[in-house]
């Protein structure tokens, strides 16, 4: 059974020494080792390269190498990650971000003991940004037209597009938290209308129960809005439920328990809040 080295080149001089770095909290550990690059303009700078081992059968078949290379991929990404975190507490370092898949490629592997490479490297390509959403009518008559209403643009809007940028520079907490902004913000605003819209009338001290904090967000995208809207989260198709509970929780780890969060759940984040400003705009 070989033993595999896997590495990738930081965009950073860490100022640590060469050496074993264990991540119990993410599981294994992290070599980081000291580099001399030259640069396109002839410059001679240092890098720091990050590296672990893992062990994989000889008898392997193809797809399974390349899943094992992408978990592995994760998993010594995570580990960067958690001591980034660490090494940017622990500095005052600001300019030191955390990686994505896409600015920590390419991962190289090789045979452990020497240089022979055991497969091509593994490159993740950019995620392609979303289409600008124009509408038919010319962007400067829109933009004057929000100017003159005296008003701030959505908030959702502009939340779902610092969570980009968030997720783009490895600020995958801020990402989390903007996205359920952007929910918070574009849902409870949207069920406050349909209860003051439905109820019109009504008994106002149920009316403010339902549009209050004791009549939960869950219950509000489920029952609540099943009632007013005709349309249950829970019953949204793909696993929608699922995954913006997953998310949900994923949030207050952050805000409660000072949680990091991963690429992929900011990833997620942000596909459930586009979601949301959709089901929202249906109702």
């Amino acid at each position: 059974m070989p033993t595999i080295r896997i590495s990738f080149q930081l965009p950073y001089f860490l100022l640590l020494t060469n050496g074993e770095y264990d991540t119990p909290i993410i599981g294994g550990s992290v070599r980081l080792t000291a580099k001399s690059i030259r640069t396109a303009d002839g410059l001679d700078v240092k890098r720091t390269v990050a590296s672990s081992f893992f062990d994989i059968p000889n008898d392997t078949d193809a797809a399974t190498r390349e899943e094992q290379r992408r978990k592995e991929s994760y998993r010594l990404l995570n580990r960067v990650n958690h001591l980034l975190r660490w090494y940017r507490a622990t500095t005052g370092d600001a300019s030191i971000v955390e990686l994505t898949r896409v600015s920590a490629s390419p991962f190289w592997f090789a045979l452990k003991g020497g240089r022979t490479n055991w497969c091509e490297p593994l490159e993740y390509e950019p995620r392609s940004a979303p289409e600008p959403r124009l509408a038919s009518v010319p962007t400067g008559r829109k933009i004057r037209k929000g100017l003159n209403g005296g008003m701030e643009p959505d908030v959702a809007t502009l939340n779902l597009l610092d969570a980009e940028y968030a997720l783009s520079v490895g600020r995958f907490r801020d990402a989390v938290l903007l996205c359920w902004g952007a929910i918070d913000s574009t849902f409870v605003r949207k069920f406050d209308s349909l209860v003051d819209s439905k109820m019109e009338g009504d008994w106002p001290p149920a009316l403010e129960f339902l549009k209050g904090f004791n009549f939960g967000l869950r219950h509000k995208m489920t029952s609540g809005l099943r009632l007013l809207g005709g349309r249950s989260l829970y019953k949204e198709p793909d696993d929608y439920w699922k995954e913006m509970t997953e998310s949900y929780r994923c949030r207050n780890r952050i805000i409660h328990e000072g949680a990091a969060a991963t690429e992929q759940e900011a990833e997620s984040a942000i596909t459930i809040a586009r979601k949301m400003v959709d089901v929202v705009a249906d109702l």
